[in-house]
C-alpha cells in the first residue's frame, strides 16, 4: 500500500523486441495491475515526503511546495477518472480511487503546481522506487488550468498521455539523455498513433500544433505497449457490438474489442466517408479531423477511427455519401446504404469470383473460395487492375444499355468506354443526358444517320426509309430528343439480348 513514504512495489520492463512496442516503453512498471490513485488537497508535509528520495527541502519552489499548489476541481477529476477509464477499457488494469491520509496515497496523484514556462502543460514521473514515481502535475500557467478537459480538448489528450507516464510509457522519440533508447520512425511518430508523441501531422506530412479535435483514447500503438505491459482487457466488448458514428459528434480514437463474432461500424451520417475493417488499420467516419496551425486547418482530414491489433471487426454499414470500404481477412458484409459506395481489394480481378444473390453479391478469393464477404448496396469493386460496377439496375445498367445501342454490343467489354459513361453518369448525368452525351461522341448530328446507327447496332441491318422516317421526323418535329431516342433504344429487349444483360447482371461491368 503507498504512503507519502513508500510506493508500491514495480518491477523492470523486458523489451518485446518489436520496434513499435519497444519505443513507448520506459524502464519500469508497477508490479500489480491493480493501481490506486489520490487527488491530493493539500501539500501539507504529512503527506508528502521531504527525503531525498521524494520531493526534498520542504521550503523549495518546486512540487508540491509551490505556494501555487493547487487540489484539481471536482470537473477536472471527473476527467481525469474518464482518461483513466480509457485506459483500464484496453488493459488488465484496475484503478481504485483511494483518500488520502497521512498513511495512504495512490500510486498515481494528480494536483496543479506551477512552472513559470506556460508552453508546460503537465508532467509525470515514471514508475520507480521514489516515492514521487507517478504523481502528475499540470501547470497553475499552461492551457490545462482555464480549459475544460473534455475529450477531444488538448486538455484530456494531456491526461491520457500523462497517464501513459505513470503506467510506464515513455515518449516515442530520440532522448538526449539515452539515446540508446529505441524510437519510432518519423512517419509513426504522429500522435494519431500514439498519444505519447508530441508531433500533429496529416496524410501529406504537414506538421502543425494541435488536431482540431484531439484522441479520445489511447491510439493503437499505445494499446500495443500497455497490453504488452498490463496484458489486454478480454472482458471489455466480447459480444456482437456495434459501433456507431454519427454527424452530431465528432471522432477521433482507437476501437478495442475483445471478442464477438459479428461486430459491426456502422455509420449513420451524410459525408463520404472510408471505412477499413483491417487490424491496426484507420478510416475516416463523420465530421473531418484536421492537423491545425495556430487553429488553422492545414491539408486534408486525418484519419479518426483506428482499430486495435488483433482486433477484428467483421461487418461495415455506410451512409448516405459515397463510402468506400476496406475488408479484413474474415468473413466480412459490407452495406453501402445510399450513394456510390466502393468496395477496394488489393489484389487482381482474376483472382476472385462474384457470384450474384438476392439483394447483392458474394465475392470471394479463387484461392479461399469458403471465405466469401456480403456486398450489399455496393456500386463498385475496384481492383488492383480493373473496378467492377455492380449497379446494373442503376447507373452501370444504363451505361452498359447505352454502350450497347450507341457504340454496339462488343464495345459494353471495353472498359475505357465504360468507366468514361460511368464518370459521367456518377457525377450526376440523368439517364437521357448520358444518352445525349453518347449519340455527341459518335460525332453524328444529322437525325438521318443517327436513326441508322442505332436501328443497325441493335437489328444488323440497315433500316429502310419507312423503317426509320418513324423516328427521323419525331427527332425533326422535337417530339423525341436525341437523349430520348437513345434511351428507347437501349432499353429494348433486343438491346438487352445483343449485350447479354441477363448475365451482366451475374458478373458486374468491368471499368477503368
Amino acid at each position: 500500500m503507498p504512503s507519502p513514504f513508500a510506493s508500491s512495489e514495480i518491477t523492470p520492463i523486458v523489451k518485446a523486441n518489436d520496434n513499435a512496442i519497444d519505443s513507448l516503453l520506459s524502464i519500469s512498471r508497477w508490479a500489480s495491475g491493480t493501481i490506486s490513485y489520490s487527488f491530493p488537497a493539500s501539500n501539507d508535509p504529512l503527506f508528502w515526503s521531504s527525503l531525498s528520495g521524494g520531493y526534498g527541502f520542504q521550503f523549495g519552489d518546486g512540487e508540491p511546495w509551490n505556494s501555487a499548489f493547487v487540489p484539481l476541481t471536482m470537473a477536472d477529476q471527473a476527467n481525469f477518472v474518464n482518461a483513466l477509464q480509457q485506459w483500464a477499457n484496453i488493459a488488465n488494469l484496475n484503478f481504485v480511487q483511494v483518500s488520502e491520509t497521512p498513511s495512504e496515497v495512490g500510486d498515481i496523484r494528480a494536483a496543479y503546481t506551477e512552472d513559470p514556462d506556460k508552453l508546460t502543460l503537465a508532467w509525470t514521473y515514471l514508475p520507480s522506487p521514489s516515492t514521487l514515481a507517478g504523481d502528475i502535475w499540470i501547470n497553475t500557467k499552461g492551457l490545462l488550468r482555464s480549459q475544460e478537459w473534455g475529450p477531444g480538448s488538448i486538455s484530456f489528450e494531456t491526461i491520457l498521455h500523462e497517464l501513459g507516464h505513470a503506467l510506464g510509457l515513455k515518449h516515442p522519440f530520440l532522448d538526449p539523455d539515452d539515446p540508446s533508447q529505441a524510437v519510432l520512425p518519423a512517419n509513426l511518430d504522429n500522435t494519431s498513433y500514439t498519444v505519447m508523441s508530441y508531433t500533429y501531422s496529416n496524410l501529406e506530412g504537414d506538421v502543425g500544433t494541435e488536431f482540431s479535435f484531439h484522441p479520445t483514447t489511447p491510439m493503437v500503438l499505445d494499446i500495443s505497449a500497455i497490453q504488452f505491459l498490463y496484458g489486454p482487457n478480454n472482458l471489455y466488448h466480447v459480444a456482437n457490438d456495434t459501433y456507431t458514428f454519427d454527424d452530431a459528434n465528432t471522432y477521433h480514437e482507437t476501437i478495442w474489442d475483445a471478442g464477438g463474432s459479428s461486430d459491426t461500424i456502422r455509420y449513420t451520417g451524410i459525408i463520404p466517408s472510408l471505412i477499413d475493417l483491417n487490424p491496426a488499420s484507420a478510416s475516416q467516419i463523420g465530421q473531418p479531423v484536421y492537423v491545425q496551425s495556430n487553429g488553422v486547418n492545414i491539408g486534408s482530414p486525418i484519419h479518426n477511427i483506428w482499430i486495435a491489433d488483433n482486433v477484428t471487426i467483421e461487418n461495415a454499414i455506410g451512409g448516405q455519401g459515397n463510402d468506400i470500404f476496406i475488408g479484413n481477412g474474415v468473413s466480412n458484409s459490407l452495406d453501402g446504404g445510399s450513394g456510390i459506395d466502393t468496395v477496394l481489394i488489393k489484389s487482381m480481378h482474376n483472382q476472385f469470383t462474384l457470384n450474384k444473390i438476392s439483394g447483392g453479391y458474394l465475392i470471394a478469393t479463387n484461392a479461399e473460395p469458403g471465405n466469401q464477404d456480403t456486398l450489399l448496396n455496393i456500386e463498385r469493386v475496384k481492383f488492383d487492375d480493373i473496378g467492377v460496377a455492380l449497379d446494373l439496375n442503376g447507373n452501370a445498367g444504363e451505361v452498359a444499355k447505352l454502350l450497347g445501342a450507341v457504340f454496339g454490343a462488343s464495345v459494353v467489354t471495353n472498359p475505357e468506354y465504360a468507366g468514361i459513361g460511368l464518370a459521367k453518369a456518377d457525377a450526376g448525368l440523368s439517364y437521357e443526358q448520358l444518352g445525349e452525351f453518347a449519340i455527341h461522341a459518335t460525332k453524328f448530328t444529322r437525325h438521318d444517320e443517327i436513326v441508322t446507327l442505332l436501328w443497325q447496332n441493335l437489328f444488323g441491318t440497315v433500316p429502310t426509309q419507312n423503317e426509320k422516317s418513324p423516328y427521323v421526323n419525331m427527332l425533326d418535329s422535337g417530339e423525341i430528343s436525341v437523349g430520348s431516342l437513345a434511351m428507347l433504344a437501349a432499353d429494348s429487349e433486343v438491346n438487352a439480348q445483343n449485350i447479354h444483360f441477363t448475365e451482366l447482371m451475374q458478373t458486374g461491368l468491368m471499368y477503368i
